[in-house]
């Protein structure tokens, strides 16, 4: 099977199964789901699948939205070509884990959605939506879309060419705006790519639309409620048991779904949203088909025979060959499951040889008779059965690197060897690599017997992605293994990716090959701050510089600056090989800076090459390195902080708020569960307790009254938001406070990080002192005000601010705080976790103000 470049005809559908392969193999973190391996269950499971020719896309916004148990039935149960298209990463959410958001949260909800599409056994794409938080209205949200969005959905079902399309959010009119456009613009989605004169940019690709009466496409929604199916819709028999797994749909589907772990899924799987009834309707009306999410071979050629022959005797129709294709793919179940491969085998090759004859060789010459969709489904039957084969041969391919992190101008080793059956039939041809212009094979060792030894230079930088490249949940594989097998008479050739094993003496991780910059930096620190109208003492920029390049060097060390600012000179370094060499820099800040962020970079210079780049690996997930400017980004802030302020914190998504803390020279503790139990708490002149903690720190609520004596004897206590399930169970607080929502109303929060506020009390002491805060301190806000407000409290409370989202009344749960004893109790939904990492002042200072509270007043 030749690896053909993406945009030639033919090409696109071939392209995502190979994407969907590499993915699965190079996936390092998660481990094998039940369906991805050699076994007899996936054998028979790949025998099944090539006898069905339904392609079924599942469209929705964000990882964890979609049906893990519809999606594993229809791939799994029925053998349905499943594909999911979630259109964003994710990004905009919470993480369950540990401290990373935004863009590097997206890579782990990239990884983690990766992992549960192997156990439902689907193919995964990926919009380049924005998750921009949680938004109130579709119009919000398809307005920071846009057309791009809408045309990335045009194009998977334009290359997926989809026969049924479930709307994951089809009929749903209220709640997140990103489910209510997903919803919205997955009908439309559909009508434009069957619509020549839409998106012309992807007709000169050679995507030609999909759709309409020549390809008509069923578009379907789920019965949220789970009722029955009614007249027009079919329930789904999800909880009988899959005879291959001795369990339900239901429960494979959810044991892959608990991979979304930073989302903190395994806490909801008991929930009975997830284990109510599963039915599908038709979105336009009319009755549904069941029968559609699975037609066999012999149903689709005598609909094709139908269109293409007419009239014609059987014998001269040659599509009807398929029904003797499917029959051979049927006895080879029934061998396969006997566990007699040599009869399997040859049954498969002589479908194989069948499915070949009645096959267009190459696009570019005759289609045979055949519409260019219907050659098209051809070669994807051909393309399964394929599959099939090499796992009923035993056939193994593995080609592994020396290395992971590739160097221009450098040769790695890869070593290739492959394994089969040969006693029941299978014949190993030539095994060769498969390479892009950027590499070029240099040396070639070994046989077939004892495996082949390549080495391979690297000759230039890896392409820029695709506009088809970007919708993959990965970027696809540098360079491949390509293996020739003869089985029964039956040629073909299966292509894997080179991939890397990565070994330290507590994981083995398999991970793709990338392209990296021969020397990287890590800056440390990351943030710095400047205090305005202060003399600035000098502070020291650590370098970690690391060489990915295997060739001796030596290297030029040194800091870019913003005006104003000086540096020591800079170092020399040197390197023998790969490895890590370090310097200490130290930088002055001028006595007069104006408040803004001033961006210093680290550099590294050999001769006239310059490198500037941090690539790090994600704490939650080390097999996955970010990139990024490698800089100190210094915060100048205009701010008081009284001295010797002492903070005890209580982090449960480890957010980055104390890092931050310490800039400012406040001495913070982290507090683990024996410094909450028993440690002295009256040292602290403030105790914060982080995001989401009462519910993710399980020894917290047997605490909980420690801390109120600790406030009650004079003692500032910072609550930051909670999730009202977790809050609403007992009373944390020292009086009645609840987070209470209208029925099927929005959650209380402020999602317009411009949204207008209003201090409800000018001359509170939370709002002036150490800082007078104003109207400026908030402006600059990223992505939201705050989440899980109060709503209803006591009023011994006494609220400070009032904000609203565009058309809806304000809300005060902000800022609530009560003099407790001789202390204070504060509760915060602002968004101080996403505020302060990002460098905005007005949240420094507020914060500031509350965790001083006793001590300023």
């Amino acid at each position: 099977m030749n690896r053909l470049f993406q945009r030639s005809l033919g090409s696109l559908i071939f392209g995502i199964a190979l994407a969907s392969l590499a993915a699965q193999l190079a996936a390092p973190q998660f481990p094998p789901a039940p369906g991805t391996g050699p076994g007899l269950p996936e054998t028979i499971e790949a025998i099944d699948s090539a006898r069905v020719t339904t392609r079924i896309l599942y469209i929705t916004a964000h990882p964890d939205d979609e049906s893990a148990t519809l999606l594993t039935y229809l791939a799994r149960g029925l053998h349905a070509d499943v594909a999911l298209l979630t259109l964003t990463r994710g990004e905009g959410g919470q993480n369950d884990l540990g401290p990373e958001q935004a863009p590097q949260l997206g890579l782990i909800r990239t990884q983690e959605l990766l992992a549960a599409t192997r156990g439902y056994g689907i193919k995964l794409f990926f919009g380049s939506a924005p998750d921009f938080g949680f938004s109130k209205t579709p119009e919000e949200t398809e307005r920071v879309w846009g057309d791009a969005v809408l045309g990335e959905m045009v194009r998977v079902v334009r290359t997926y060419r989809p026969n049924i399309v479930i709307n994951g959010w089809g009929g749903v009119h209220g709640g997140h705006g990103h489910h209510q456009t997903s919803g919205l613009w997955t009908p439309r989605a559909v009508e434009l790519a069957a619509d020549p004169k839409a998106f012309p940019e992807l007709i000169r690709e050679g995507l030609h639309p999909w759709g309409g009466s020549s390809n008509p496409v069923e578009l379907l929604d789920t019965e949220r409620g789970g009722a029955s199916a009614g007249p027009t819709g079919a329930s789904l028999p999800v909880d009988e048991l899959s005879p291959l797994w001795g369990k339900s749909w239901r429960e494979i589907g959810l044991d892959a779904f608990a991979n979304h772990r930073s989302q903190g899924i395994t806490g909801f799987l008991g929930s009975p949203v997830l284990r109510r009834p599963l039915v599908l309707i038709p979105e336009t009306g009319g009755k549904f088909d069941a029968a559609s999410l699975a037609v066999n071979l012999e149903q689709w050629s005598a609909t094709v025979a139908r269109a293409m022959c007419g009239g014609a005797p059987k014998g001269d129709c040659k599509v009807l060959a398929l029904a003797d294709v499917d029959k051979k793919m049927a006895a080879a179940r029934t061998a396969a499951l006997s566990l007699d491969w040599k009869n399997a085998m040859r049954q498969l090759a002589e479908a194989g040889n069948l499915l070949s004859g009645i096959t267009p060789a190459d696009f570019r010459d005759s289609l045979l008779g055949y519409t260019r969709d219907q050659a098209l489904d051809l070669r994807e039957t051909k393309e399964r059965l394929e599959r099939a084969l090499a796992l009923v041969a035993g056939l193994e391919v593995k080609a592994e690197a020396d290395r992971s992190t590739l160097v221009v101008g450098e040769s790695f080793g890869l070593r290739a060897e492959a394994h089969c059956r040969r006693e029941d039939g299978c014949d190993l041809g030539s095994l060769k690599l498969s390479l892009t212009d950027g590499f070029k094979e240099t040396k070639r060792e070994g046989d077939a017997e004892k495996g082949f030894q390549f080495t391979v230079a690297v000759t230039r930088p890896a392409p820029p992605l695709t506009a088809w490249d970007k919708v993959l949940p990965e970027p696809p594989p540098l360079l491949f293994a390509e293996q020739e097998v003869t089985i029964d008479g039956y040629k073909s050739r299966v292509e894997v990716p080179v991939t890397h094993i990565e070994a330290n003496s507590t994981r083995l991780d398999r991970v793709p090959l990338r392209i990296v910059p021969a020397y990287t930096l890590a800056v440390d620190p990351r943030q710095a701050i400047a205090l305005l109208g202060k003399r600035e003492k000098p502070f020291d920029v650590l370098l970690r510089v690391h060489s990915y390049a295997t060739q001796a060097a030596k290297l030029t060390v040194g800091l870019d600056l913003p005006g104003g600012f000086s540096a020591s000179a800079p170092e020399e370094i040197s390197f023998d090989g790969t490895g890590d060499r370090y310097a200490k820099l130290t930088v002055t800040a001028p006595n007069s800076l104006a408040p803004g962020n001033y961006p210093i970079t680290a550099y590294a210079k050999r001769g006239d090459e310059r490198f500037s780049t941090s690539l790090e690996p994600l704490p939650t997930l080390p097999t996955q390195l970010w990139s990024e400017p490698a800089e100190c980004l210094v915060h100048a802030l205009a701010i008081t902080i009284p001295e010797n302020l002492r903070v005890g914190y209580i982090t449960a998504e480890r957010e980055p708020i104390p890092q931050a803390l310490e800039l400012l020279g406040i001495q913070v503790e982290t507090l683990d569960a024996q410094a909450l139990a028993f440690g002295d708490l009256s040292k602290f002149n403030a105790i914060v307790v982080g995001v989401r903690a009462y519910e993710l720190r399980p020894e917290l609520p047997g605490a909980n009254q420690r801390l109120l004596d600790y406030a009650s004897k004079g003692g500032t206590l910072v609550v930051q938001y909670n999730r009202d399930f977790a809050w609403n169970k007992e009373q944390y607080a020292p009086y009645p406070a609840k987070i209470v929502t209208a029925q099927g109303g929005p959650l209380p929060r402020i999602t317009d990080e411009d949204s207008p506020v209003k201090f409800l009390k000018p001359d509170d002491p939370l709002l002036n002192r150490p800082n007078k805060i104003t109207l400026d301190d908030f402006k600059g806000w990223v992505q939201e005000r705050g989440l899980y407000y109060w709503t209803q409290f006591d009023p011994k409370y006494t609220a400070v601010l009032a904000m609203h989202d565009p058309g809806e009344p304000d809300l005060n749960g902000a800022i609530v705080y009560t003099p407790y004893g001789k202390g204070l109790y504060i509760y915060t939904g602002i968004a101080f976790f996403r505020q302060i990492p990002d460098g905005v002042s007005g949240a420094y200072r507020l914060f500031v103000n509350l965790i001083s509270a006793t001590q300023a007043n």
